[in-house]
């Protein structure tokens, strides 16, 4: 139901209730419809970041444009956030982007405890007004669909545990080698005016670029599901608190190291496979014991907001991967943005993954091989860089139509780390297909250099 609160230049909102109330009028309405300042008139959204949410103080709230560092409904202790999701192919929903917070200081970390850095200060309890991004159409049509008010409190365990990764960098004269996929909800984004730009750090001479803290874009997905009413079941979470999908997986697997794989099938089944060893043991073990990738959401709230991937991986002895690792299939449609704004960039970017490690010994064959570790892989600004050529030179294949530009393990650039390669049927003239439909036949593929790298 609408609210009747006429709301002044003047008016604070004296309770939640209150505020909840009012900003129940702003459903339903378009960027255009509540501009009273023209703010959409004279600035270009995409060049001046925040705009929308300006657009909602001053225009609905009344409030006067500032950069104030305090809450916006301070006498509530309540930020107001303002973001946009995108409707999925299969009709899900997903968030646009991170939110990002405040500067990331390097030398003022070192004595910062999560508490006296305040990152989480300006919003412990955010109110968020949800839009339908469109690409197809200007800002000032895209309509406001929902809003919900969030207590970040009942995640403040995995948000200190966070900062205490990122801040761990720091001391390990490593902030050059931060990452997003570090951490599970707190991110450490870059925030540069260009992608040349960087600081100093205190334990290192190595520059950096600067970083932001940011609610990542999975955590903001998790809270827009959870707001739309998407249940989700509890495993176990009484008993065990899981504050990284790392500790969560290296705990269904504990009682298995050492083991070989058709020992651990059998074991989890209670069937006898003898030489009839299937070709995907390794996925059906951790199916099995930690469940696929699209069911974890419903089974712990801690995969509803994190970007993870488990993978298992036959390494050789001297701990060398055995093969490439792939990801899903790419589709024409992936390459549309450009690459700051690209799907692929933010997945690499905030993307951890889950390496289950398998180990040969004394070069023992698919079934036979023991497990040996469980490794997390992010990726840092240099394999960023690197990933970045990959995707222009796919983006100028399609311009082009010229499947001799694509990136292939055999036709790459020198120290490529991200390539493509045919995913499933082999001899499917995949590259040869490449450009007959939106969903294509070939995957990215993360070289063995770059694994090698990454394990050791």
């Amino acid at each position: 139901m609408k609210s009747n609160i006429i709301m002044d230049k003047t008016m604070k909102f004296k309770t939640k209730e209150e505020l909840l109330e009012y900003t129940s009028n702003i459903v339903g309405k378009t960027f255009e419809e509540i501009d009273s300042e023209h703010l959409l008139e004279n600035e270009n959204p995409k060049r001046q970041k925040g705009l929308l949410g300006h657009v909602v103080e001053t225009g609905f709230y009344k409030y006067p444009r500032n950069s104030d560092s305090r809450a916006d409904f301070e006498e509530l202790d309540i930020e107001l956030k303002v973001t946009g999701y995108v409707k999925n192919k299969n009709g899900s929903l997903r968030a646009k982007e991170r939110l990002v917070l405040s500067k990331i200081d390097y030398n003022a970390i070192v004595d910062e405890t999560f508490e006296s850095s305040h990152v989480l200060g300006k919003c412990k309890n955010m109110l968020i007004i949800w839009y339908e991004y469109d690409k197809n159409k200007e800002a000032k049509d895209f309509l406001i669909t929902d809003y919900q008010l969030y207590d970040m409190n009942k995640d403040k365990d995995i948000f200190i545990n966070d900062f205490k990764i990122i801040k761990g960098k720091v001391l390990a004269g490593k902030a050059h080698e931060l990452s997003e996929g570090d951490t599970s909800y707190l991110g450490a984004c870059t925030k540069a005016r260009t992608s040349k730009d960087r600081t100093t750090q205190p334990f290192s001479d190595i520059l950096s670029k600067p970083r932001a803290y940011s609610l990542k874009n999975a955590y903001m997905t998790g809270i827009l599901r959870e707001n739309i009413k998407i249940p989700l079941k509890s495993l176990n979470s009484s008993k065990y608190e899981f504050k990284t999908v790392v500790e969560f997986v290296s705990h269904k697997l504990k009682p298995y190291f050492g083991k070989t794989q058709v020992e651990i099938l059998e074991d989890i089944t209670g069937k006898i496979y003898g030489e009839k060893i299937p070709k995907n043991i390794s996925k059906m073990i951790s199916d099995e014991l930690i469940g696929k990738d699209e069911d974890l959401a419903e089974k712990h709230e801690l995969f509803a907001k994190t970007n993870f991937i488990i993978k298992n991986l036959p390494v050789q002895e001297n701990g060398k991967p055995r093969e490439r690792m792939s990801f899903k299939t790419i589709s024409l449609s992936d390459f549309d943005d450009d690459w700051e704004d690209s799907y692929w960039k933010n997945y690499f970017e905030e993307t951890t993954l889950i390496v289950i490690c398998y180990k040969e010994v004394n070069r023992s064959k698919n079934g036979y091989r023991v497990l040996s570790d469980v490794k997390q892989i992010t990726f840092d600004e240099n394999d960023l860089e690197s990933f970045e050529k990959t995707y222009n030179q796919i983006k100028k294949a399609i311009e082009q139509k010229d499947i001799n530009l694509l990136p292939t393990p055999s036709n790459g650039f020198k120290n490529q780390l991200l390539e493509i390669a045919p995913k499933g049927i082999k001899g499917d003239d995949a590259y040869l297909n490449f450009f007959k439909r939106d969903k294509t036949k070939v995957a990215f593929m993360i070289s063995k250099k770059l694994l090698y790298k990454k394990l050791i």
